[in-house]
């Protein structure tokens, strides 16, 4: 009885199912020959601008109030690439309401809350946290070192 094997575009018909395969036996798929790039210098690096960056940021946030006070954090948050200016936008808020719901903090107390990010480029390894709002007061954190695990602790 026979037997039919494909492989590749190639089809092995009435095969011996009783006989061993050898690799003479089966055609060799070699690798493709790739064409030198002549793309213009610098246009694929413009074209992957946006897509250099890499994951989400997180960042945990300590804010330890001497008095009494409210917080509360605005959508207009970012982290800043101190090299490139680019703006990694704020994505969710977790233990801090957003504005313009405020949460009371008592005299004394502590707060933990996470903020979480879109990626930072690459080559990033220096940025800060601005919440950028119409009064004064916003969260800023400047100089923030950027680590391999992009997961950050900071005190405000």
């Amino acid at each position: 009885m026979g037997l039919t094997i494909a492989s590749g575009s190639r089809i092995f018909s009435d095969v011996n199912p009783d006989k061993t395969l050898s690799h003479t036996d089966v055609p060799v798929i070699e690798e493709p020959q790739v064409a030198p790039d002549h793309t213009a210098p610098g246009l694929l690096a413009e074209l992957c601008a946006g897509v250099e960056e890499r994951g989400q940021v997180t960042v945990h946030c300590m804010l330890h109030a001497a008095e009494g006070d409210c917080i509360r954090i605005w959508p207009s948050t970012y982290l800043v690439c101190r090299h490139s200016g680019h703006r990694s936008q704020l994505l969710l808020a977790e233990g801090i309401p957003l504005a313009p719901v405020w949460m009371p903090v008592a005299a004394g107390r502590s707060v933990g809350f996470t903020l979480l990010f879109t990626g930072l480029p690459q080559h990033c390894v220096l940025f800060d946290l601005v919440e950028e709002i119409p009064d004064p007061g916003g969260f800023h954190v400047s100089g923030i070192l950027r680590n391999g695990m992009d997961v950050y602790r900071v005190d405000l």
